[in-house]
Parts: structure tokens; sequence; C-alpha cells
């Protein structure tokens, strides 16, 4: 068809702008904060899927979702305009119109100036095509541009030039330089120029998408950047800069929070499906566990595979137990307690039709159904299944049932959700959706959260006064609102570390600030010492770090610690670099939480240095510490760009302190992460844990890294038990560093500013001092809960 145009002029109303457009639809803009602004273009008798769950401005949303168009939790600024083709909403946003065809040229005030933030194709930017059933978007772009975002994509940070798909599927063993798509829904890219700064770009759709940045040229038509939707109509957010890191926290505050889950979840934990199909699991667990210890595995938590619920054909059913490899759960876990170890149980959404509680499903309308009212039936992992509807409230009770009598009440911790892509393919099928059917294709990410959300939910029901722990392996932007995730079945091999770098720093970007990879890779071949060295390495400093393996094929199957005895120490050194930083991990979680920040970013995140600009070779964990992992096999240097900082960067290991706006090459003995620290940093750095809870520091260093010349630095670290909600009414720790140095002296001083609950033994101390003087006050404040 041809290109949408404006049938009339634009009117203002209560609601913002709106105008008929040709073809039925209509065209909707609301300012909904200065950073924000909404453009919907509206089918004739509304959207086929009228909810969002992406959405969350007041944290979550309710469980049959809000109105795509709801201005609810938020405060919409008043529109104006003599001109039929400007119109202004305050003094923040500025919006031009062509009538035909339609074009919008989006800018917001910067001082004195209009910006472009973003502009539509002049040439046609608007289009539905029935027969296809897309509705196609275009924007104008120039050959600088930059595109980042959409989630766990494969290749380098900047997708320039690619054509990406969202569509959740279950990618086992793909390539993490070039597969698409993979597991997560993360419509929303970052449009990033010279001339106009950053914007982000959020399509509110769960159907799949298409994003084309700029692989697909045509001679008659400017440069441009183009989406493919699965749906009648469109709804995008426009979110402001002007910076990148300007961006990511307004995605967070637009979609919900991400939860902050508690301490001992962002230790080192392991996991094997090998354990657990083990025929005698409970013995084979238990002493892995016992193992770690004896042989001082620093060590958090032990995560169990799908195969307590394998029953004789071999076949996993969701909420059963063999009670064959687990002849004595209450003796299982209570060893497990008694090493102080933390448990989460895999948990999957399909129902294999030989399932027992598959016929009581199938007649109470649990699963995704059919146009004859029928189960729909998918191929899934052991033959075929069909996918519970989590629109169904009968549906959700259950899981609920399940996960507190099969997974909780068993002696498990917390839950995992995994398998949950929720591959359909059934154009006729229906979800519930909470009394109003909605087209199961158009909505299957829906699940993924959802079903977190139960599972979170329930956890919390059980013990409320304890935040819940959940991880979720597909689920689209809004999942990180009930926990963590990561990039899936990834291969075994050096090119996957590499791109597996990448591909989590994307995730960052994404509103998905929980994440990592399988450490040693899930599938492929054996990882060689040096290879699981370099991995436990780069995982030790992101905020998910879980050993995981799938190798049938192999004699000896299992990634373990001790895999290779004689780099066992060298495991154990990354590991324990882990736990010496987990003050700071937890710190940046929190403010994670708080502010939406991510934990783990590029260097561009942080700082504007053109170079910074390159594919990404490390990462920054917080602003203050510049992560080089060896990626490449015999690589015993990092070659890293340093930012200009004042004072530069010292190497966390040697004390070296290095000159920011160069190439350093730093020293990368394996076993030893290469770990840089910006010059008047204070990081907590802990000193003493206990053997069965490394996660909990007792004795922790707040340390300042002087810089050679003067100058003063100011920051919070927090601190609480590691499990409450006490931090919501400052029944917590937050101690306020304040640091000023010159030629002669150093000063370092902290302040309690909360209670001082949960916060351990404090000292103050610094490196890079030289011939100075540090002195220290005493921590003033409340020194105790």
């Amino acid at each position: 068809m041809s290109f949408i145009s404006l049938a009339k002029p634009l009117t203002v109303g209560a609601g913002g702008l709106s105008a008929p457009l040709s073809s039925g639809f209509t065209l909707r803009i609301d300012a909904l904060a200065g950073w924000l602004l909404r453009i919907a273009v509206v089918p004739e008798g509304g959207f086929a899927v009228d909810r969002t769950w992406m959405i969350a401005p007041e944290g979550d949303v309710p469980w049959s979702g809000r109105d795509r168009l709801s201005t609810e939790g938020f405060e919409p600024l008043a529109a104006s305009g003599e001109d039929p083709h400007t119109f202004q909403f305050d003094e923040d946003w500025q919006i031009s119109i062509q009538p035909s065809p339609l074009a919008l040229t989006v800018r917001r005030r910067e001082g004195d100036e209009w910006r472009t933030v973003v502009a539509d194709r002049p040439t046609g930017a608007y289009q539905w095509f029935e027969k296809r059933g897309v509705f196609r978007h275009f924007h104008a772009r120039t050959l600088d541009d930059r595109h980042y975002g959409l989630g766990d994509k494969a290749g380098p940070l900047d997708h320039t030039g690619k054509r990406l798909r969202c569509l959740q599927t279950d990618a086992l063993g793909y390539d993490a330089e070039t597969q698409d798509p993979l597991y997560k829904h993360a419509p929303f890219v970052i449009a990033e120029s010279e001339a106009g700064g950053a914007a982000g770009l959020l399509y509110d759709t769960l159907s799949e998408i298409t994003f084309d940045l700029g692989a697909e040229h045509s001679n008659y038509h400017p440069h441009y950047r183009h989406v493919d939707v699965q749906e009648k109509g469109l709804v995008l957010y426009v979110i402001a800069g002007p910076k990148v890191r300007d961006v990511v926290p307004r995605l967070m505050h637009l979609t919900g929070r991400p939860h902050f889950a508690p301490r001992w979840s962002m230790g080192f934990s392991f996991t094997t499906m090998h354990h657990a199909d083990a025929p005698n699991a409970q013995e084979v667990i238990a002493g892995f566990a016992e193992r770690c210890r004896a042989d001082a595995i620093p060590i958090s938590a032990i995560h169990s595979g799908s195969g307590y619920t394998t029953k004789a054909d071999g076949r996993r059913y969701v909420f059963t137990w063999n009670e064959e490899k687990f002849p004595d759960r209450a003796g299982f876990f209570g060893r497990l307690g008694e090493l102080g170890f933390n448990t989460c149980a895999n948990v999957k959404p399909v129902l294999l039709t030989e399932h027992p509680a598959y016929p009581r499903a199938a007649a109470e309308g649990w699963f995704i159904r059919r146009a004859d009212g029928q189960p729909a039936v998918e191929m899934f992992w052991g033959g075929k299944g069909s996918s519970l509807d989590f629109t169904n409230e009968t549906t959700i009770a259950w899981w609920k049932e399940g996960i507190t009598a099969q997974v909780l009440d068993a002696g498990f911790t917390a839950a995992w959700n995994d398998n949950n892509e929720c591959e359909l393919w059934d154009e006729t099928a229906t979800v519930d959706g909470f009394g109003a059917p909605l087209p199961a294709i158009e909505v299957r990410p829906l699940h993924a959260l959802l079903m977190s959300r139960a599972t979170f939910e329930v956890t919390l029901e059980r013990a409320p006064d304890r935040r819940p722990y959940t991880i979720s392996r597909a689920g689209p932007i809004g999942i990180a609102r009930y926990g963590e995730t990561w990039s899936g079945d990834n291969r075994t091999s050096w090119h996957t570390l590499k791109w597996n770098l990448r591909q989590g720093l994307s995730m960052s970007l994404s509103g998905m600030p929980f994440t990592g990879h399988d450490i040693g890779g899930f599938d492929g071949p054996k990882a060689g010492p040096e290879l699981l060295v370099r991995w436990v390495e780069m995982m030790s400093l992101h905020p998910r770090a879980v050993m995981n393996s799938w190798k049938p094929q192999l004699t000896d199957p299992t990634n373990t610690p001790w895999m290779h005895p004689d780099v066992t120490d060298r495991v154990r050194a990354a590991l324990a670099l882990r736990y010496r930083m987990m003050p700071l991990l937890y710190s940046l979680a929190f403010q994670a939480h708080r502010d939406g920040t991510p934990v783990i970013a590029p260097a561009f995140y942080h700082f504007d240095d053109v170079e910074c600009r390159a594919d990404a070779t490390c990462f920054m964990l917080g602003p203050d510490v510049l992560v080089a992992p060896v990626v490449e096999q015999g690589t015993y240097h990092a070659r890293v760009f340093l930012p200009r900082t004042p004072g530069g960067w010292h190497d966390f290991h040697s004390g070296e302190v290095f000159e920011g706006g160069q190439v350093a090459q730093v020293a990368a003995p394996l076993g030893q992460l290469p770990v840089m620290v910006r010059s008047g940093a204070i990081l907590p750095l802990a000193t003493r844990w206990p053997d069965t809870a490394p996660h909990d520091a007792t004795a922790v260093d707040l340390t300042l890294f002087a810089g050679a010349e003067a100058g003063t630095n100011d920051t919070e670290i927090f601190f609480d038990d590691g499990l409450g909600w006490g931090f919501r009414d400052r029944d917590a720790s937050l101690v306020a560093c304040r640091a000023e140095w010159d030629a002669q002296t150093a000063r370092l001083s902290a302040e309690e500013r909360w209670t001082g609950r949960g916060r351990p033994e404090i000292a103050l101390a610094a490196r890079g001092l030289g011939e100075r003087e540090l002195i220290t006050l005493p921590l003033a404040g409340k020194v105790g809960p």
C-alpha cells in the first residue's frame, strides 16, 4: 500500500495531539515527561493486543497489564501550537509534521536551541501491509549514526548495518558473533549521532519485530533505518539523551526498576545437568558441595538442573520428584545447609503430553489453546508438549502451588525459570488474557515475564521478610523487575568468550543489568585449562557468575572448578577476586535498583573519549573500575585504551599508575584478571569473609586510590544484611566517603548516613600514596544498628 498520510490536521486535546490518518488509523502524540515522548499509530477499532506489560513507570503493572495508551504514572505536558505543522509540549519538546506522506521530526530544547532527537524519513515513514500483517516504520539516519541495545544480540555492540529480529528462540550452541535471533525480546535501540546525541527508541510491542539498522539501501530515499512489526499499528517511546548514560536509567524508570536480589545470589554458583541427571544425584551433588568446602573453592550457591524431575523414561516432568535419585531429600538439603549453600531449582513451563497433570490441565484450560479450544501442542525438549498460559489465573495459581510444594517446601531456596521462550507457531491460537482473549503468537514473550513474576511472588509470599531470587532465560524488557538473566546456552570456544563479552554489555544497555554467561561454555567441547581460567576471570566481575554445562557427548562432560588440576589454584584466585570485590558489586547492584544504572557498561557509557567508541574489548564495573579480560589464546598482556581522567589509572594488582588517554599494555598472567582503577576512586574491598558464606564480608577496607595531582572525591557505599528489605526504611548502612589529596597528604573520612545495620567492620586505607601521609578520621555517625 502507499504510505500513510494525515487525513485531517492535528488537534490539541487533553490527551496531547491527535489526528485521523489514511486507511483508518489515528495518530496520537503524548509528551509524558520532559525526557519522554510517545508516538502511537492506532488502528481503527484499537490494537489487537490492547495492553502492555513492558511499560511500568509506577514500578510494576497489574497482572492483566495496563492500557497501551495509558498516562498513569506520568505527568503529561501540555501541548500548544498556532502553526498547524509545528507544535510544542511546554518548553521541552517540539514536533514538526509533514502531512503527506506523514513524517514527524522530534526536537528537544537544549539551552536556547532545539536539537533534533529523531526524524522520520521524509519520503515515506509509515506503512501497513495488510496481507502480510506487517507495520513498517522508517527513520532517517546519518552515516555516522551508531545503534546499541536490542538485548542479547550477537556481534559488535554497534549494530549499524545489521538486520536483527526480536523473536525468543531456544538457540542451544549459538554462534555468539553471528546468530540471530536469540533468547530475549528487547525491541529497544539507542540511536546516537555526532550531531544529535543519543536517544532511546522503545517499540512497545510483544509481537515479532525486525530492526534494519542500515542493512537496506534504496536509491530513491535518503539513508534510513526501519522496523517491521508483526502487528497492526505502532507504539513508540522516544527517550531523550543527550548521552547514552542519560538514556539507560530513563529506560529503567519507564519499564520498572530492576529487582535487588539477596547478596548470596551474586556469589559464585555452580550447576550442571549431569549432576542432577545422575542415577545417584543426591550423592553426586552433596559430594560436589563437600569438595568445594574441602578444597577451599569460594562458592555461595548450587543450582540444580531439571534432572530431579525425570521419570523412568528419562524425560522431565515439572513439579515431580525422582525419589530414587533423591532418597532422603530432608537429609540432602540439611547437609547443603550445614555447608552454607543456598540452592536453586530449574523449572520449565511446558507439560509434556504424558505429564501426570496434563489431562487436568487440558480439561481446565491451563494451556495456550488452538482455535478449537484444545491445547496447542508443539515440539519441546523430550517430546511434544503444551505451553502453560500465564495469562490464566488458574494456571498461575497451579504454578504457585507447584513452586511452593515441590520447590520451596522441598528444600530449595529459589527457582530458576528455564526453557521459557514459548516457541509457538499456531497463528490461530489464543491465550486467556485474564478473561479478554489475545492472539497467542503476538504475546509470546509475555509468558516468560509472567512465569517469572509468579515464581517471584510466591517466593516472596513464603518468606516476606526476605528478598526473592529468581532467574529467567527468556523474556521481554521488564524481566529485570523480577530477577536476573543470562546469555543462554553458549558454546565452549575462545570465539564465544570474546563475543559473550559484547552480549553482556548489550543487555546492560537494554534494561537487563543483572546478567552473565555460563562459565566454561554450556555446549560443545571441553574447555582447555587456559580457556577455563580466562572464562572464570571474565565472569568474576560480572553481575552473575554461574558455571553451567551440558556435554553428553563427552566422556568427562561436566565443567568443574577443578577439571584441570594444574590450574585449580588460578581458578580459585579468580573467584577470590570476586569476593574481594563483592562489596563493590553489591553496592553497584543497590544503585542499579535505586537509579537504574548498569552494573557493567562499555567504556563509552562513562567516558566521552572518541577512542572508547571502538568495539568493546573491556568493560567498566561502575564508573571507577575498568576490566580488560583476556579473550585470545596464548595472550598474557591486555592492550586497553585508558580514558582520559585526572591522575590516570592504577593497576589493581601491581599498583603501577598509567596516564589516561593512551593504549596501555597491562600484565595478564594466567589467573590474574587485568583491573584498572580510576585515580581518586574509593573502593570497598573485602579483607575477611566466612568460608561458608564468602559473599558476606565481615571486614572491608574503604580504599582510596590516590591521585598524583591534587583532587577530591565523594562517594557512597551501601551495606546491609544481604537478605531483607530494611534498606527501604534506611535500616541499613549508607557510608558517605570523602577524600582530599595533594602533594603532601591524603585525607580520607567516612560517615554513616543510615542506621548502620548490616555494616561489616570498616577500616580506611589508601594506595598510590608514595611519600605522602594518609590522615584518616574515625567513622562518624551511627556506628551500629
